[in-house]
């Protein structure tokens, strides 16, 4: 997977970036899409929302800087990772999903490896993920990443209960 790699949003990607939010919508997914809708209605303000975010710049209530990258495989956009600069109860420090037309290759560990190097880089040493308990896939890609589960918590935003677990990272 050499040819994989985070990029910051911009707008050279807007096509592959709109077609990543679109494959949410083929699948039916209204939690993914709608984070993804505003940038199919004018990319450019989402860019701007998206830099923002990243500053600390106009930031709703409970919200937290957050530094967001496009996961790329040969030009196309095939995931998103959230690293956001504190960690957030039941989100933790970083968020991340691939779309429905890119799972079951590999890219989630990639994502979260690439992901655990810009928390580092944040001066992030122990980084907080959570997912959801059933989700099998993603508690394999964070104890792949040398994830130690801590505790289960419930979401009630959400209704659900999720699995919350720790990264230690050293700097190499």
């Amino acid at each position: 997977m050499k040819d994989l790699f985070l990029v910051e949003p911009c707008k050279k990607y807007q096509n592959s970036f709109k077609k990543y939010a679109s494959a949410y919508r083929k699948i039916n997914d209204t939690h993914y899409f709608n984070k993804y809708k505003k940038a199919l209605e004018n990319f450019d303000n989402y860019l701007k929302d998206i830099y923002n975010c990243s500053m600390g710049i106009n930031l709703l209530h409970g919200e937290v800087m957050t530094s967001i990258f496009w996961l790329l495989f040969k030009e196309e956009i095939v995931g998103v990772v959230r690293v956001r600069h504190q960690s957030i109860d039941t989100a933790g420090h970083i968020g991340y999903d691939i779309s429905p037309n890119h799972r079951n290759k590999g890219y989630g560990n990639q994502i979260l490896k690439l992901a655990l190097k810009k928390a580092l880089k944040l001066g992030i040493k122990e980084v907080i993920l959570t997912c959801n308990i059933d989700n099998i896939a993603s508690k394999k890609i964070i104890e792949k990443n040398n994830g130690k589960f801590i505790s289960t918590l419930y979401d009630k935003e959400d209704h659900e209960y999720l699995s919350k677990y720790i990264i230690k990272q050293i700097n190499t």
